[in-house]
């Protein structure tokens, strides 16, 4: 009987051998085309399973008569894929559930702490065209605008550099945005998203602070952009539109289509808002085409492309007497100058990603954009021409050594651009003298990173990485005293190579439930400008700010269906810079120390979370940022005279030490939706001497949402929904400065313009309508 056993099981063994096979793939999001980590993939009626490593890939040994099978992870829809029998490598894309937890991130089966995340829902919370409301329901983020729809600044943590002029009230510095792996964000520091479709994106990841090895430790920390994927498996052309009180209007149209080797999405959209102020109109023109073509089993090629003009009207700043007193006035000065922001761009890119062998990848990209910027202002104009380059490159690894998880990733990234400028400012004072400006410059930014974890037993890892960070510009300021200068000067700053490391260690406790400490530091350079004082001549002895940032948190379910996410953070902030006058010339210098902690809290409860359900979602959540944000060290300049004026102690200008936000989503089997946002910013000081303060403010918005498939082919969404639906009297962005002084109008004592960008204090009424159609 033995010897018989012995034989079948001899004949059995090459049998079942030659009818398994082994499946390799990569699980990814279909809306942002992020890799999925700790999705659970299973072969249809038998127990084998593998589970997705950081890079999103799985390897799984299936048998020929077992053709199905299925993917599964934590805030994604089941999905079921046929395999067919000569399949080796697969993609497979995961749609994400349609209501996801506000501010948070499942952490999966990785002990690793996760980015703060807006998703498409989040966004559509609102308007859905604008990113500032939906940002703004995130802890420790606060974004402000200088007009409707443009001059978008980003603080994180309370963190923007203090640098000379107006530039901490310039377009957002600080913090480094990406769109779909392309730099927004230029090789000197500087920022400008006003020719930015956020209606086009479907998810928004904020790390905070200097906590990510893999984009150069921006201080501020780093905002990564990614636009909507299409479906997987259709082909659909769309319609939408939107229009809502002050002239507003939006719409789109679209063509998108995927299948199982690529897809690809073209979209052409036009906005425009005539605005509740005089000469404050805005006008948006996007085009876009994106795709990805998978060109064999371990190769995928991602190409990205838009062009964008945006029109944006300059109203100009107000006093606090017409801001309380909700008046719709704008600035003489402005007025009078017919200000504007004239933006045209271009945006391109195009991504690799190539799976070397079953532990390697490798994703490089090569990308580039154009800006021509035309802008008239209260005293002067600008012109200015920008290219912008670069290459970008990350080797990955995944694999195991004993009991330990290894993952992590070893690259470059290298930018360049060329900005040439040119203008004239009139003093806004007697003897109203002009300062022409010319100069043709360039900044190149270059870091090589490295982040590495290492997963341990008892679900208990260690983060280690760090960026070796170069920045370097060149001046050749054409001006010098409003002469023609020595042309053939050229002036060039080389700051010191930085390296800044950072260190995490997280432990996994339970299912979902995490927590976690990190050390990281950051490293932000001063821009061109800054470098030139007012009598033409550049200084090449600035120093970047530095930071270190200290971080405690928690991530997970604290009770059954409630999800939290806490975090404590201390920012400290060197070498602020400021500005300092001396014999009538204004130079930059850094002088001083800043320090910001707080806490920030997230925590969304399920209370009915089942499709099967008439009312099959019902979701409340919170959102709360303290930030006591203080200037240890720093002073008006660094003259050390009777008129030197000391900071030290005091607040930092225009960061609010509470913020929070309400929300409540609704959703229920036959397609209606229901979203209501209640969101608090505590009273804030316009002035580093804290002198004068602006006021607390409240807004309530509400949306109603209806989504419905007419038949097979035929899609119909609806919503209406309002802002501001209270009618607070509530600011869009604040200017900052030493002193009331230098901010306030004539009529209030000043010599300044104003110091607020004042919202609309009405309630205004929106309505939205989307036709798709299916095409296969």
């Amino acid at each position: 009987m033995r010897r018989l056993c012995r034989l079948l099981l001899l004949l059995l063994v090459p049998a079942t051998l030659h009818a398994q096979g082994t499946l390799r793939g990569t699980v990814v999001n279909h809306v942002s085309g992020s890799a999925v980590t700790g999705a659970r993939v299973t072969t249809d009626g038998t127990t084998n399973a593998a589970v997705t490593d950081d890079a999103g890939q799985f390897t799984l040994v299936v048998r020929q008569n077992r053709r199905d099978i299925t993917v599964t992870a934590v805030g994604y829809l089941p999905k079921s894929v046929s395999v067919s029998g000569s399949t080796e490598s697969i993609r497979i894309e995961l749609t994400p559930t349609p209501v996801e937890l506000q501010g948070l991130e499942a952490t999966a089966t990785k002990a690793k702490a996760s980015p703060s995340t807006v998703t498409r829902h989040d966004l559509n919370r609102f308007n859905g065209i604008d990113l500032v409301d939906a940002i703004n329901t995130v802890p420790g983020v606060f974004m402000q605008s200088r007009t409707p729809f443009g001059g978008m600044h980003i603080d994180i943590r309370g963190y923007y550099p203090s640098v000379s002029g107006n530039s901490p009230n310039s377009n957002g510095m600080g913090a480094d945005v990406f769109l779909n792996g392309i730099p927004i964000t230029d090789a000197s520091g500087n920022t400008v998203m006003d020719d930015v479709d956020f209606s086009s994106l479907g998810n928004v990841q904020i790390i905070k602070g200097p906590a990510s090895s893999l984009y150069g430790g921006a201080i501020g920390g780093t905002v990564l952009l990614t636009t909507v994927r299409p479906t997987p498996g259709q082909t659909t052309a769309s319609e939408n539109f939107l229009g809502g009180g002050t002239g507003l209007i939006r719409s789109n149209t679209n063509l998108q289509g995927s299948d199982g080797t690529s897809d690809y999405m073209l979209n052409y959209g036009y906005q425009n808002d005539d605005s509740w102020r005089p000469h404050s109109q805005s006008q948006k023109n996007y085009a876009r085409a994106s795709g990805d073509y998978q060109i064999s089993s371990n190769s995928t090629l991602r190409g990205f492309f838009s062009y964008n003009r945006s029109y944006e009207e300059l109203a100009g700043e107000i006093d606090s007497t017409d801001f309380y007193a909700a008046k719709p006035v704008s600035d003489a000065n402005y007025l009078a100058n017919n200000s504007h922001i004239q933006l045209t761009s271009v945006l391109s890119g195009i991504t690799d990603d190539q799976r070397i062998s079953a532990h390697f990848t490798n994703s490089t990209s090569v990308f580039g954009s154009s800006r021509f910027a035309n802008q008239p202002f209260a005293h002067g104009f600008t012109d200015v021409t920008q290219f912008n380059f670069g290459v970008r490159s990350a080797f990955g690894y995944t694999g195991r050594a004993g009991n330990v998880g290894i993952s992590g990733s070893l690259g470059v990234m290298a930018q360049r651009s060329n900005v040439t400028s040119n203008g004239v400012f009139i003093t806004p004072a007697p003897p109203f003298t002009e300062r022409p400006s010319a100069s043709e410059n360039y900044a190149v930014n270059s870091y090589e990173f490295t982040e590495w974890t290492f997963a341990f037993q008892h679900a208990f890892s260690v983060t280690a990485g760090g960026s070796l960070i170069k920045n370097s510009f060149s001046i050749q300021n054409l001006l010098k005293n409003n002469q023609l200068f020595d042309t053939t000067v050229v002036r060039t700053n080389s700051f010191a190579t930085v390296f800044a490391p950072r260190v995490e260690v997280a432990k996994g406790i339970g299912a979902n439930r995490l927590i976690y400490a990190s050390v990281s530091t950051g490293y932000t350079p001063p821009l061109l400008t800054n470098a030139i004082s007012t009598d033409g001549t550049v200084d090449t002895l600035l120093k970047p700010e530095r930071a270190v940032q200290y971080e405690v948190g928690f991530q997970g379910d604290i009770a059954p269906h409630l999800n939290s996410q806490i975090a404590l953070f201390d920012l400290d902030n060197k070498d602020k810079l400021t500005s300092q006058t001396i014999n009538s010339i204004t130079s930059p210098i850094n002088v001083g120390e800043q320090r910001n902690e707080g806490a920030e809290v997230s925590l969304s409860w399920a209370a009915i979370s089942d499709p099967a359900k008439q009312l099959s979602l019902v979701r409340p959540w919170v959102s709360y940022t303290y930030t006591n944000a203080k200037y240890i060290s720093f002073k008006s300049d660094n003259n050390n005279t009777a008129n030197t004026v000391d900071f030290s102690g005091n607040y930092v200008a225009r960061v609010p030490k509470n913020r929070y936000a309400i929300g409540l989503d609704a959703a229920t089997k036959s397609g209606f939706t229901l979203d209501g946002t209640y969101q608090f910013v505590d009273r804030v000081p316009v002035t580093y001497d804290n002198s004068t303060w602006v006021h607390s403010y409240n807004l309530l918005s509400a949306r109603l949402g209806y989504q419905a498939k007419l038949n097979t082919l035929w899609q119909l969404n609806l919503a209406v929904g309002g802002d501001n639906l209270t009618g607070s009297t509530y600011y869009t962005f604040l200017f900052v400065g030493p002193n009331y002084k230098g901010l306030a109008q004539s009529q209030d004592g000043g010599t300044g313009d104003g110091y607020i960008l004042p919202g609309n204090p009405s309630a205004r009424v929106y309505a939205s309508a989307g036709l798709s159609y299916q095409l296969k």
